[in-house]
């Protein structure tokens, strides 16, 4: 009998240990480094910050997150919030490091964590994608790979850390934040799966200007979640590469409002959708340039466009007209390119409408 104590506690031990946050015992910048987070065994009513540890780069050194944590005083809901999935994409990074000033861990139910820069790679390379560097060299983009792969290439095994050792069991909500990326820009607008009543709720929750009910992108982030009964949304907060103080502090009332219908804190919900009345559509429709040359956009972001109306035109470097362009839909302008130069199949012009057809309800 006291053998089978003395193993029942080894086991109990080993569990305790396998699920407890991982510390390398290294030291960036005077930050501690994770390999793991467990945000239960961290001490409650404080705000921790740390530098997660991710894939190994060319020269044999990792690449690193920082991550913001906040253990409340009480139990409740935990919230994931993550940015910069996109490198090139900004403005979350500004909108996690508000709501972690404003946030008293001691008054606090449940727990919040922030990841300001998922994608450390794009993010110092200016770019969107994830950069590999075997053989030249390659692009990757970090959110068609989730949840990544134990023995993938860099991207792959980074998404995995990330999936299974920064977010599992550390999140039961969560929030993506993206913008659109350079040479486009979109508005305060959500992608969000409205087959989940709770996704729905939660998109629903944030004053934005647009909203997509869709059924989701295999490799994201947000479907991974999804699929992973985790309700998640993809908040696009407009340009990339700036902070848009109006559109922060929007992307912030969401959170606040998400975190107060919660229960996490206290107060009284600020306005949402219904009162910013968000543009709520299914579908998409992407005007494409035909041809490459100068793109002179006619409407701009927030517009209200009908089927026929010219809102691009495209000229060569002489001024003479090669195209011209309508909508297709009754719709909303939802994203523009803002960069004139535009060679075959950049996006000119994207516009959201409402497909009335049965089977595009919760979006096509």
């Amino acid at each position: 009998m006291k053998k089978i104590m003395m193993l029942a506690g080894l086991l109990i031990g080993a569990l305790n240990v396998q699920a407890a946050t991982v510390y390398t015992g290294d030291k960036i910048e005077g930050y501690p480094v994770i390999s793991k987070l467990d945000v239960d065994d961290l001490e409650a009513g404080k705000v921790y910050r740390f530098m997660f540890q991710g894939a190994s780069n060319g020269i044999g050194q990792h690449w690193y997150v920082p991550v913001l944590v906040a253990k409340g005083a009480q139990p409740g809901p935990k919230l994931g919030l993550q940015a910069a999935v996109h490198g090139d994409e900004l403005n979350g990074t500004r909108v996690i490091q508000q709501v972690f000033e404003k946030l008293d861990p001691a008054a606090l139910k449940g727990s919040v964590v922030g990841a300001v820069g998922a994608n450390p790679s794009g993010m110092l390379a200016n770019n969107r994608n994830w950069q590999l560097a075997n053989d030249g060299g390659d692009m990757v983009d970090f959110n068609r790979i989730w949840p990544g792969k134990e023995k993938g290439n860099a991207a792959e095994q980074h998404a995995w850390l990330l999936w299974n050792n920064l977010w599992a069991g550390n999140a039961s909500l969560f929030v993506d934040m993206h913008t659109q990326s350079r040479g486009t820009e979109y508005p305060l607008f959500i992608y969000a799966d409205y087959r989940n009543p709770q996704v729905k709720q939660i998109a629903e929750l944030f004053p934005a200007d647009q909203i997509k009910a869709d059924p989701g992108e295999k490799g994201s982030v947000e479907t991974t979640f999804v699929e992973n009964n985790i309700p998640a949304i993809t908040l696009e907060i407009g340009k990339p590469k700036l902070y848009q103080p109006e559109l922060i502090a929007r992307s912030l009332t969401g959170v606040h409002n998400l975190m107060i219908q919660q229960g996490m804190i206290a107060g009284t919900v600020g306005k949402t959708a219904k009162e910013q009345e968000t543009f709520i559509g299914n579908e998409l429709s992407s005007i494409r340039a035909e041809v490459g040359g100068f793109a002179e956009i006619l409407v701009k972001v927030g517009d209200s466009v009908v089927k026929g109306q010219k809102v691009a035109v495209q000229r060569n470097a002489f001024g003479d007209i090669l195209r011209e362009y309508t909508a297709g839909h009754d719709g909303r302008v939802l994203a523009i390119g803002n960069d004139p130069l535009r060679e075959p199949r950049a996006l000119l012009v994207r516009i959201l409408f409402h497909n009335p057809e049965p089977q595009c309800a919760d979006g096509c």
